[in-house]
């Protein structure tokens, strides 16, 4: 039979006889046994419960290391200082169960052994885990990066019993041992805990009480113990009854706090200054008492100790005892004092913190107003600990009415519990407190509401909350003018609001603003967004065609390309009309092949054809003939020359959309203008390439409209392609980008033979090219044809001009003077030398086909050359007056 099978065997009886295991348990088991069970479990070893530490061998002479400590509780409900000790479980459990409470103020541990350190880092790894498993959101990212990294120094503190044991046998390491014990507690509840207990063993005192000097900032000295009256020989619990308060001045602690003098007295209830309250709490009765003050590195009292009943042989508290307690609350007013320092910077940090996550939640969501003010109310709420947190918004009809009321009660249950505007009269109507703050902009700090004329108690009868306290701040928009109030009522712990609540308050009032503010500009944002869209789906309708105008065009016959001469790059840009034009438009498309190669709906294409011929505007120049125009030389470029043949059939479509959409919209400005004018093109596309923007804007706002997208059969990947390069193209009759990115290298590849057209680079420079080529390709077109086209440019470039100068109050360029309209053929010149012949030039050297276009543009600078001539001659006339 294996040895598995014996265990399990042995598993089974144990289970079905437990007490039997547990007697075994009871004789066999040692407290290493005992400690890793506890640790296993997720407990901290016997050593934290005071059961008798195992140090060495010297230090536990005497004493057995199974015979725990029973801390029975006296009647006055504090620790008795007479030990039993007892085997019995029960008292085992209860010991344990309280020193698992007195542990939650501890700050120390015992000297880690390797099992500890292996828990600790264990846990470590599990908090970290933890963190892992959470969804990776901000929240949660935050949560992690602003978790403080700071570790309190601990000191693992010896048990009483062996401290009093090292008293008796070697008092100079007594004092060490004590003033090590407080050395590195930064934890105040923690420190004050050590020190009581140390005091007591060290002048033989029944009980002890510490007290601490706090409200200095504010002038409202008192003296606060959380700590107090506690048995020499017993662990320390925390008061029952909650802090302790001693106003300044009185009772014998308000005496010494303020003097600094100590007091020693035989029989403290014979003393007038002797106050008796806490003995009546406790049931106590004091006689001898020793009272000294607790002062800082810098002579500042920080705290008052006071000890009672001198144990032992003598009964009162000697000279001797005096120096003693003296020296050693010396120590221990540098430890009190930094670990105040340092409750003050963990303060500040969760402070901190918690602004920090204000923040991120302003960021993390502003589409809802009310969703905002919620998130820092309940920040405020938690953070200041208050009863009540409200945020009242201004009406703007009258000086001192609200609109809008925000409010969260306390305590609450499963969460805040959040007041609607309707159910706050209270705070909405004669709110004297948040009207005046409304008025005057000035913070109000009530202490005592019902001590402050200002604070109406019918609010209270109403909606049946007591006010004590009130902190009221205005909220401020950018503009720093006052929007509304907030106001924080009753700190959960009975005082009145501090300083540092005001500052902090202060903060939650300026990140509320800021809140308020981001909100009602996404409100409207989000309101222009919406008339947008309405404004959007109204122009596309009213910009859209009927389906009787393209039924009435598909109804008439499309004549063949030769019959218009589509084909030719001298074709008449004045031989057909509006209508007959998108005849031809389909003719292209046709011929092309691009309706069978796409699948394009006829009904689509007449569709779309019309409306972006419904989209250009009445303007001199650049309207639906000009797009039809450039389209036209597109296409005879593709039919005649060899860059077809270079070009995929989705650059073809794309180029031709491009041509037939690149100045859609145009209002006969230029970009110049756009730009000089502020116009809202220029605040909507920015400075570069406005209007072309634009116009690829209005093609993608007509191909999306219903029934017009002639790309509806493509793939997405296919669709975001031709998309792309319809931009690319509409962007590249931009004269200024063609200058100062494409004409140069695209020069450069043709001087030095470059044929290759393959790359991507290489084809968005040759496509951008063919797009320059085609819109200025009406300077290349017969003389009748290219003067009238030159006459209707300067009839747009007049009107800007006029513009200019009667709106922007500025001096036109010479182009775009009217009163240099005489200098026409000169200003033909430069365009044709600086920007046509050149491009035409390197084409016809890349395709021989282009050499057309070149002898065009040669004729037609002889014409303009020749009537330049004639300006200067009779210029000179003028001049000379013959």
């Amino acid at each position: 039979m294996s040895s598995t099978h014996h265990v399990t065997v042995i598993e089974e009886w144990l289970d079905s006889n437990p007490d039997a295991m547990n007697e075994y348990f009871l004789r066999k088991a040692d407290i290493v046994l005992v400690n890793k069970w506890l640790v296993q479990h997720g407990f901290s070893a016997l050593q934290e419960y005071s059961l008798p530490a195992r140090h060495n061998s010297a230090s536990n002479e005497g004493s057995s290391p199974s015979s725990p400590i029973d801390l029975k509780c006296g009647d006055s409900g504090f620790f008795d200082s007479r030990h039993h000790r007892s085997n019995s479980k029960k008292h085992l459990r209860h010991d344990y169960a309280r020193s698992k409470m007195r542990n939650m103020f501890r700050t120390y541990e015992p000297t880690s052994s390797p099992e500890s350190a292996t828990e600790a880092r264990r846990s470590s790894l599990k908090e970290m885990r933890q963190f892992r498993s959470l969804p990776p959101n901000s929240v949660n990212m935050l949560s992690l990066l602003i978790q403080s990294k700071v570790r309190l120094p601990r000191y693992p503190s010896k048990d009483i019993d062996l401290k009093r044991e090292l008293r008796h046998s070697n008092e100079r390491e007594f004092f060490l041992e004590i003033v090590k014990d407080i050395s590195n507690d930064l934890d105040l509840r923690s420190l004050s805990s050590k020190i009581v207990a140390n005091v007591c063993l060290l002048v033989d005192a029944e009980k002890c009480s510490l007290f601490f000097v706090e409200g200095k900032a504010s002038g409202r000295h008192n003296l606060v113990s959380k700590i107090f009256d506690v048995h020499s020989g017993t662990n320390i619990m925390p008061s029952s009854t909650g802090d302790i308060r001693i106003p300044w001045g009185k009772g014998i602690i308000g005496y010494v706090a303020e003097t600094g003098h100590t007091v020693n007295l035989e029989n403290a209830s014979e003393d007038p200054r002797y106050n008796d309250e806490i003995g009546r709490i406790t049931g106590y009765r004091a006689e001898a008492l020793l009272c000294q003050p607790i002062k800082n590195a810098d002579d500042e009292i920080v705290g008052v100790a006071q000890v009672l009943n001198k144990t032992g042989s003598e009964k009162v508290f000697t000279k001797d005892d005096e120096n003693l307690l003296a020296t050693y609350l010396t120590f221990c007013g540098i430890g009190i004092h930094n670990a105040q320092i340092f409750e003050a910077y963990s303060k500040e940090y969760e402070r901190n913190k918690a602004l920090l996550e204000v923040v991120h939640a302003l960021c993390e969501d502003q589409t809802s107003l009310e969703n905002v003010i919620l998130k820092i109310m309940q920040r405020a709420q938690t953070l200041l600990k208050c009863e009540r947190c409200s945020v009242l918004l201004r009406d703007g009809t009258t000086e001192t009415s609200f609109n809008k009321v925000f409010d969260l009660a306390y305590p609450f249950r499963n969460g805040h519990s959040a007041i609607s505007a309707e159910s706050c009269s209270d705070l909405k109507l004669g709110n004297k407190i948040a009207e005046l703050v409304l008025i005057t902009g000035d913070t109000i700090n009530i202490a005592d509401a019902y001590q402050d004329a200002r604070f109406d108690p019918e609010i209270d009868k109403v909606s049946g909350f007591h006010t004590r306290s009130i902190l009221c701040k205005p909220i401020r928009d950018k503009n720093y003018q006052i929007i509304g109030v907030a106001q924080v009522v009753n700190r959960t712990d009975g005082l009145p609001f501090d300083e540092h609540d005001d500052q902090l308050f202060e903060a939650f009032s300026i990140f509320c603003g800021l809140g308020i503010n981001n909100s009602l500009l996404y409100e409207e944002v989000s309101l222009s967004a919406a008339r947008q869209a309405v404004a959007l789906e109204t122009l596309s309708y009213h910009a859209g065609v009927s389906s009787d105008e393209v039924i009435d065009i598909k109804a008439q016959k499309i004549p063949e390309e030769h019959e218009w001469r589509l084909g030719d790059l001298s074709f008449n840009d004045f031989s057909l009309n509006r209508d007959e034009m998108v005849l031809a438009a389909v003719r292209i498309f046709h011929d092309l092949g691009l309706i069978r190669k796409f699948r394009i709906e006829y009904d689509t294409l007449y569709c779309w054809l019309l409306t972006v011929k419904k989209n250009y505007r009445v303007v001199a120049y650049h309207n639906w003939r000009h797009a039809f125009n450039v389209c036209q030389v597109m296409f005879a470029s593709m039919s005649k020359c060899n860059t077809r043949k270079f070009l995929s059939d989705k650059e073809c479509l794309a180029l031709i959309v491009a041509c037939l959409c690149h100045d859609l919209d145009h209002r006969g400005t230029n970009n110049a203008f756009q730009q000089k004018s502020s116009s809202a093109l220029a605040q909507l596309y920015g400075t570069k390439a406005t209007l072309e923007h634009h116009h690829f804007n209005h093609a993608i706002m007509i191909l999306n409209s219903e029934g017009h997208n002639i790309f509806a059969n493509f793939s997405s990947d296919e669709y975001s392609e031709v998309v792309n390069i319809l931009k690319h193209a509409i962007l590249a009759t931009d004269l200024s980008l063609h200058i100062q990115r494409v004409r140069d290298k695209f020069f450069t590849m043709v001087n030095q033979g470059d044929q290759s057209w393959d790359d991507r680079e290489s084809k968005e420079i040759l496509r951008s090219i063919l797009m320059t080529c085609c819109d200025i390709a009406a300077i290349s077109k017969p003389w009748d044809v290219q003067r009238r086209n030159a006459e209707l440019v300067m009839t747009e470039f007049f009107d800007q001009g006029d513009k200019e100068r009667n709106e922007l109050k500025i001096q036109p360029q010479a182009c775009m003077d009217r009163e240099k309209q005489d200098e026409i053929a000169k200003l033909q010149l430069g365009w044709i030398d600086g920007i046509c012949l050149p491009l035409y030039k390197h084409l016809a050297k890349m395709d021989p086909v282009f050499q057309e276009m070149v002898d065009g543009v040669l004729a037609n600078r002889a014409r303009w050359e020749i009537l330049d001539a004639e300006r200067l001659s009779k210029t000179a006339i003028l001049e000379t007056g013959v």
